[in-house]
């Protein structure tokens, strides 16, 4: 679950549900290919049955497709998509190899490859996939976020925080990107230009904002006012959307839950969320612990967190920053 929070999804199945509001309320059924059509045109009926969710028909269309015209380099990339939709990353990023060997410009191959390696924990490729696209593309916004979010992870600080901030200049109202600008921030000791930041991430929709808002508050001995500003965002409707394990969270930071309650949450989620779920859990029981002078036991939390080997989760990156400045500070 975690490793699927900040890294940006975009592509043609996806943007055609969402563009098309009339098509996802009242889905017309898509009209199959005459006999002897285009690679083109059964590219277009799948994307079709995509948008309609319908992803294992999108798949034959795109396997037609490529029958047809086995050089088409749409039908590999869309067929990547589809694949990446039913989260078979593999699968996917095999197809966005073909469409790349097929048209070396392909920028949206290069994007989608790039965000499924960042979810890997493949950062040198991803780095390598968002570098081309905006080389391609500079004024691409997710892709100059992204880039910025793999250099986070590989603690290059000042080139993420560059990035980030270009992706921001060119898409000021993207609420990830104010979130990873501050945990950049925080990262670099900067507690009240990291707060702004999460602040408006959260203005902006963004749930997990709400506990990094608790952590500078608190860090910052504003205690009554991190409470209340938590009490706050998990009485706001819809932030959470049907999510039901982000609230949990901030019940464990309300102390209306313990964390042995809040670790049997954590497992209620579907097997392949369980490891980022254990390693949110155990993070922020080690920030709880911290910020209430139990260094011990943040450490231990901190331990635990790590030993999830959740690496494409935020909360992975931050546990180890922690263990480390502990570990400086009482060497």
């Amino acid at each position: 679950m975690a490793s699927w929070k900040y890294w940006l999804f975009i592509g043609i199945l996806e943007i055609s549900l969402l563009t098309n509001p009339a098509r996802s309320q009242q889905p017309a059924s898509p009209t199959a290919p005459a006999p002897g059509a285009d690679a083109k045109s059964y590219v277009d009926f799948g994307i079709s049955n995509g948008a309609k969710g319908e992803l294992d028909a999108a798949i034959e269309a795109f396997n037609n497709a490529i029958k047809i015209d086995p050089k088409y380099a749409p039908a590999y990339y869309n067929r990547g998509f589809a694949y990446a939709l039913q989260k078979n990353q593999d699968e996917a990023i095999s197809n966005y190899d073909q469409a790349i060997q097929l048209d070396s410009k392909y920028k949206e191959a290069y994007y989608q490859r790039g965000s499924l390696n960042g979810q890997k924990g493949n950062l040198d490729a991803a780095l390598s996939d968002f570098r081309e696209v905006i080389k391609l593309d500079p004024n691409y916004a997710p892709a100059h976020y992204n880039l910025g979010h793999v250099l986070y992870f590989k603690g290059d600080l000042n080139d993420a925080l560059d990035q980030i901030e270009q992706s921001l200049r060119l898409n000021p109202d993207f609420p990830y990107a104010y979130f990873i600008r501050g945990l950049i921030r925080h990262a670099q000791g900067h507690g009240l230009e990291a707060t702004s930041d999460f602040q408006k991430s959260l203005g902006l929709g963004f749930p997990y904002a709400t506990f990094w808002v608790w952590i500078c508050e608190m860090e910052n001995g504003q205690p009554i006012l991190a409470r209340q500003d938590l009490l706050d965002a998990l009485g706001k409707p819809n932030l959470f959307k049907s999510d039901d394990w982000p609230p949990q969270i901030g019940d464990f930071l309300l102390e209306k839950i313990t964390r042995t309650q809040l670790m049997a949450k954590a497992k209620e989620g579907p097997g392949a969320e369980l490891n980022g779920r254990f390693c949110e859990a155990w993070f922020y029981s080690g920030m709880q612990n911290r910020l209430s002078g139990n260094s011990k036991e943040a450490q231990e939390c901190f331990s635990q967190a790590i030993a999830t080997g959740s690496k494409g989760s935020e909360e992975f990156v931050e546990a180890g920053r922690e263990a480390a400045q502990a570990q400086n500070q009482n060497p």
